[in-house]
């Protein structure tokens, strides 16, 4: 399978998107089951969400057209080593711009809309946002793989890694355990929901606890 066919990689690339967003949905639905929650969801959700499965693939264009043109150089670095060296760097990075999403007017704006879901989650909470946060996070993504010679594997793990922690942490709960080992909880994520000016971390709550921004 030639990857850098655009046929190719853009028809896996939206499958796997369609695939992802409908897991997010039934993982979400299950679980309120199973804690008998009620989460209510409108029709301009279901909307706002769809807009941003649609968005996704887009985000990937300007990678992909490094990639084919040879700027961006995937190397032999362990798998292992790629994901957590994202892990590490993309948790700073992205306590930073959240922090800066809280704090600077424009961004301030463009994130309000992804807190509007501030006393439950529902099926479409993680997709939920305004279009430039996505256009962000790419832009972010496409920036640091260019920066740096990772393993192409490690970072297709990392990108799985990445979904999954948004559906877990966008999930209601009725525990109040904000951590597990140094790693953020749901019940951490909605807090910030509810309080925005603390709790910033992604995956740890340790830039949170360096820059006391914890609660």
């Amino acid at each position: 399978m030639d990857l850098k066919d655009p046929y190719i990689f853009f028809t896996l690339l939206i499958t796997l998107n369609i695939l992802a967003y409908g897991l997010n949905v039934v993982i979400s639905i299950f679980w309120d089951k199973a804690l008998k929650f009620k989460a209510t969801i409108t029709k301009k959700e279901i909307l706002a969400s769809l807009i941003t499965l649609l968005i996704n693939p887009a985000i990937a264009i300007p990678g992909y057209l490094l990639w084919i043109n040879g700027l961006f150089v995937f190397s032999s670095m362990p798998l292992v080593a790629t994901f957590i060296l994202l892990f590490v760097m993309l948790d700073f990075l992205m306590y930073v711009l959240h922090w800066a999403s809280h704090t600077i007017g424009f961004l301030k704006k463009i994130h309000l809309k992804h807190h509007e879901h501030s006393e439950e989650f529902n099926s479409v909470s993680l997709y939920y946002m305004s279009p430039w946060e996505s256009i962000f996070f790419g832009l972010l993504l496409t920036v640091v793989v260019l920066l740096l010679p990772l393993n192409i594997y490690g970072f297709i793990a990392f990108l799985v890694f990445n979904w999954f922690y948004g559906v877990m942490t966008h999930l209601n709960s009725k525990s109040e355990k904000q951590y597990f080992l140094i790693f953020t909880t749901n019940f951490f994520h909605k807090n910030h929901h509810q309080l925005s000016y603390k709790n910033y971390g992604f995956y740890t709550f340790i830039w949170d606890r360096i820059f006391r921004t914890e609660k």
